[in-house]
């Protein structure tokens, strides 16, 4: 029995390795903006990471680590199919998340921190391996242009509503709608 898990491993060390640091990565990266404390390094930095305790600020920590992980692995195993089938990973992930919290967010004035962490961990172990599979289809790996047309465009999205934030309520920051409910 031990052989098999062995064999496991070893199969889908690739895999294993990489849905392991998407999760670091994402975890990781929400604590950048707690570490720094200049202003100026924080707007250069909110390019990639949260800089608030918004809902949007948080995409940033799915988003990034999958599209970080399909150009690494596009090279590394020079197959762009990766990229491809990252981008479109990272895109759900996105919209899983932004769908959940619409859900459990209008049945609950508190902030659900246990449900935000297990469904990103979930969104990181099931749309990785969702990403790998993809990524041996033949339609991910002939349609480079129109992955990356996407990944820009989410990217600048992105970066845009970082900067000029939308009204909505994924845009208001978590902390201080705990304190206006808690009122």
């Amino acid at each position: 029995m031990m052989l098999k898990i062995k064999d496991w491993f070893i199969k889908y060390r690739l895999e294993i390795l990489t849905i392991t640091i998407l999760i670091l990565s994402g975890c990781l990266g929400h604590f950048i903006h707690e570490i720094f404390h200049n202003e100026i390094v924080i707007k250069v930095l909110g390019v990639l990471f949260p800089v608030n305790e918004t809902t949007w600020e948080h995409m940033k920590l799915l988003w990034y680590p999958f599209l970080f992980a399909g150009i690494i692995l596009s090279i590394k195993e020079k197959n762009w199919g990766y990229f491809g089938s990252f981008t479109v990973c990272g895109l759900l992930s996105i919209l899983s998340v932004l769908g959940a919290f619409a859900i459990y967010e209008s049945y609950s004035i508190v902030a659900l921190v246990l449900p935000d962490i297990i469904l990103v961990m979930m969104c990181f172990i099931f749309l990785g391996i969702l990403a790998f599979h993809l990524a041996k289809q033949e339609f991910m790996k002939k349609s480079l242009i129109f992955w990356i047309v996407i990944a820009v465009l989410i990217t600048a999205s992105i970066i845009t509503l970082t900067y000029i934030p939308g009204d909505g309520y994924i845009f208001k920051d978590n902390e201080g709608l705990k304190e206006a409910f808690a009122k």
